[in-house]
């Protein structure tokens, strides 16, 4: 048996055709569910009582650790390659049902045997999104030898392809993204993106931003290593949750994997020394790559892949520091969604019947949680019971040009984990103390940041964000040296600039770098040389001539600063 499980806002879905004569009475009506945990379960050969049983023990322990009160079964055949018969997977989908509300679950499930509409909007949190294996063909994957093959030469190239987007609309990030050669998919390394030259000059500025803006705040940044002992998550308390999503290697008689969060990690490096109370607020950020094993099918481009780097800071504070803390990060984070233009609706979850910590703690952090998004003008949604158990959060959704909305950052609180780790500082007082510890992303991964962007911009990025600024195109050959002096002038300033020196139409150059969404044309012909000028073009079509360098150079230096 294989499971997904995604903790969803909410899903809806309509039956539309009857694929096998054994499936279940269905009518063709929507059915929506709100604040639901999702199981895309695909039953296996092999699979028995035994096996649902399990899965049911364990997605009860899973919505018991998250608050949640609802589960649905979905069967999703997609997820498997080694089906069990229609009617036996049909068999164990009704005792799945049966176990799942004889443990005490609200249950609900779609319709066996039915092609479906699907729409589901999954939550923001570190364990909204997992997968599980179950039953002998698990076992049989995990007992049985791998035998290795080498992939000959013709096999290798014949993997090595451009993505297959045709079908695609045009607004889609990974056709922008591939029209402009910003990153690219392929079959040797399924679900990991490869950024091209300009796709990483993106990354590196949004990077480069969140950086700056954090160092004059106060952050410092650190980096772990990409490979640490299982045993580290056991201690965090995320193994139960995360083991089948990770990757995971022997290494003599130890098991290592590669590190799906930072905040484990984070937690050594606070305790390498004694702190005090005079050293927090300390807030540590983190930039390193992050792995998650996805299951095959699942991924969609930038926005879910299987390593991505996150905007990743922890904060350990006092508890009275906590308000104060929030406040800065709303702000950091309305100051980002602001120079995006993008909006954003901000959600707090509270407690949950299943939590740790008492109830006069738990109502202070939401109450701070809610001062600190008033205070950014904003009124949260409240979503009661729906906070993790080891404290409250903030979850915030941001909108995009065509009005979709995305969950982006998510702020929480956390008084466990510190308690795991046995992470201390002294007190004004002299004894120890546990620190409370604010867990933030902003962007979330750099990676579903860029796809939301570049949709957002129809890949028409704003000046201070695209990987090309400008564009020198000469009239003719003969003007090609006055083109180079041009180019290195404006790139010695510090723009982002590339020469267009091939044969070819003034029309044709000045439309291939409209279509790479470039912001700037440089045209040089015999009049621009003789006056030491340039025309400029932009992307729209606008243009302006007798134009110098030096003035050009302060425009985009301007809209730079201005984040335009």
């Amino acid at each position: 048996m294989k499971i997904l499980q995604m903790h969803a806002d909410f899903i809806e879905y309509k039956p539309t055709k009857k694929e096998i004569s054994s499936a279940e009475d269905a009518k063709p009506e929507l059915v929506r569910e709100e604040d639901v945990v999702v199981l895309f379960t695909a039953f296996e050969k092999g699979d028995d009582a035994g096996t649902v049983r399990k899965a049911v023990y364990d997605a009860k322990d899973f919505l018991g650790r998250l608050g949640a009160t609802k589960v649905m079964i979905y069967p999703f055949a997609h997820i498997s390659q080694s089906l069990a018969p229609p009617q036996e997977a049909l068999a164990l989908l009704k005792a799945m049902r049966e176990d799942a509300s004889a443990a005490g679950l609200h249950v609900s499930s779609a319709p066996f045997g039915w092609t479906k509409a699907l729409q589901i909007k999954v939550k923001g949190h570190p364990l909204a999104e997992m997968s599980r294996s179950y039953g002998s063909q698990a076992a049989a994957v995990a007992q049985a030898p791998k035998p290795r093959r080498e992939l000959s030469e013709h096999e290798m190239l014949a993997r090595i392809r451009k993505s297959d987007f045709g079908k695609l609309p045009e607004t889609d990030h990974r056709v922008i993204g591939e029209r402009l050669d910003l990153f690219s998919f392929q079959e040797p390394s399924p679900g990991m993106p490869y950024w091209h030259e300009k796709g990483l000059i993106l990354r590196q500025l949004l990077a480069d931003f969140v950086r700056s803006e954090q160092r004059a705040r106060g952050y410092i940044e650190i980096s772990t290593p990409a490979l640490a002992n299982t045993s580290l998550w056991r201690v965090s308390g995320h193994w139960d949750h995360y083991r089948d999503s990770m990757f995971l290697t022997p290494y003599g008689d130890e098991e290592l994997g590669l590190k799906p969060m930072n905040c484990p990690s984070t937690f050594l490096y606070y305790r390498t020394r004694k702190w005090s109370h005079r050293d927090l607020p300390l807030r540590v950020a983190d930039f390193d790559p992050l792995f998650r094993n996805e299951l095959s099918g699942v991924a969609s481009g930038l926005f879910r892949v299987k390593t991505f780097v996150q905007d990743d800071a922890h904060l350990f504070v006092t508890e009275s520091q906590v308000p104060g803390e929030l406040k800065g990060v709303i702000e950091l984070m309305a100051r980002f969604y602001g120079i995006f233009r993008l909006d954003y609706t901000a959600k707090i979850s509270t407690m949950p019947e299943s939590h740790l910590g008492e109830k006069q703690q738990w109502d202070a952090a939401v109450s701070a949680l809610t001062e600190a998004v008033r205070a950014a003008g904003k009124e949260p949604v409240i979503k009661e019971g729906e906070g993790a158990f080891y404290g409250p959060k903030i979850d915030v959704d941001v909108k995009d040009s065509a009005g979709r909305e995305w969950q982006c950052a998510t702020i929480q609180l956390d008084f466990q984990m510190p308690h795991r780790f046995k992470l201390a500082y002294t007190g004004q007082d002299g004894k120890e103390h546990t620190p409370v510890v604010i867990h933030r992303v902003i962007y979330g991964s750099l990676e579903r940041f860029i796809g939301i962007i570049l949709e957002h911009y129809k890949g028409a990025l704003p000046v201070w964000l695209s990987p090309v600024q400008a564009r020198v195109i000469p009239l003719s050959d003969q003007h090609n040296d006055y083109g180079r002096k041009v180019l290195s002038t404006l790139a010695s300033a510090g723009l982002r600039v590339r020469g267009d020196f091939d044969a070819g139409t003034l029309g044709s150059k000045v439309r291939d770098a409209q279509l790479q969404k470039i912001p700037y044309m440089i045209v040089v012909g015999g009049k621009e040389e003789k006056a030491g000028t340039v025309s400029v073009r932009t992307r729209d079509g606008k243009q302006r001539f007798d134009v110098s360098p030096g003035e050009f150079i302060a425009e985009v230096k301007e809209k730079m600063a201005a984040f335009e």
